[in-house]
């Protein structure tokens, strides 16, 4: 049996602090491409955040971002499928966060929405290529499909906002942590396990023929779901937990080192 898909988060796991994907890892994905397997990105970045690293690493198949709510073609921008939050869903969201005092940002599409504008959202816009709208009220754009919500704060509120929100809601929305200081809140069969599920029955993948490469909160569900789960050195606990094996860190390119193995074993296409 060989693997025939192969899902990358994408910081912390190929790149990290803006450096640029490095060349092993474009070697060992095109090496991978070359023998038959299927590349994609699974990223909590927005879309056009993700398109850099498909340019980088010459991804032409669809690839999931938004956390794994939103999947397109990144060649055409083609939104193959979406799972936006509901109405009712982003209602309760933004009420459950009324009174939390943090900044809470609302996605559509490649756009952002805030009710107050900050030094830091200002400055959000640029670093991610995305427009930041201001609007008076945020419950004012639930009828909108909205795509998520992220609630920024520093790491300890973050960590306290996601538990109480996992409480709240008991799996009636899918509430992760991306870094530690952004709660993300998306439609519950959002997800990047479900977009790498959707990938597999739309590429005619089986699960036990994927690879899936990650370190962080929201990676956790994605290396359960794969057939091989392969965390990176240096991710938290809860990855390490679930991971079938370790590879080195990212600044030691373990995704490219993991890859090139299975490749020279013969496993990958």
């Amino acid at each position: 049996m060989a693997y025939k898909l192969i899902a990358l988060d994408i910081d912390g796991t190929i790149r990290s602090n803006g450096r640029a994907v490095s060349q092993r890892t474009r070697q060992a994905v095109a090496r991978a491409m070359r023998a038959g397997a299927v590349v994609t990105l699974v990223t909590g970045r927005m879309f056009r955040s993700a398109l850099p690293s498909t340019e980088e690493l010459n991804i032409t198949s669809p690839i999931a971002t938004f956390q794994g709510a939103h999947v397109a073609d990144p060649a055409t921008g083609r939104v193959l499928w979406h799972m936006p939050l509901e109405p009712h869903m982003a209602e309760a969201a933004l009420d459950a966060l009324a009174s939390c005092g943090l900044e809470v940002l609302a996605h559509h599409g490649d756009e952002v929405y805030v009710s107050r504008l900050t030094e830091w959202v200002q400055a959000y816009g640029p670093r991610n290529r995305v427009k930041v709208n201001l609007v008076g009220d945020l419950m004012e754009l639930t009828l909108n499909e909205l795509t998520r919500l992220v609630v920024v704060g520093d790491e300890g509120e973050i960590e306290r906002l996601e538990r109480d929100l996992k409480a709240r809601f008991d799996g009636s929305l899918y509430v992760t942590r991306s870094l530690p200081h952004f709660c993300e809140i998306l439609h519950p069969d959002g997800g990047k396990d479900k977009a790498l599920a959707w990938l597999c029955g739309h590429l005619g993948v089986r699960q036990d023929e994927t690879v899936s490469f990650g370190n962080g909160y929201n990676d956790v569900e994605l290396l359960e779901w794969a057939g091989l789960g392969v965390a990176i050195g240096g991710a938290v606990p809860q990855v390490l937990d679930v991971a079938d094996r370790v590879a080195p860190p990212v600044e030691e390119d373990g995704a490219a080192q993991v890859l090139e193995e299975l490749l020279d074993l013969g496993l990958i296409g």
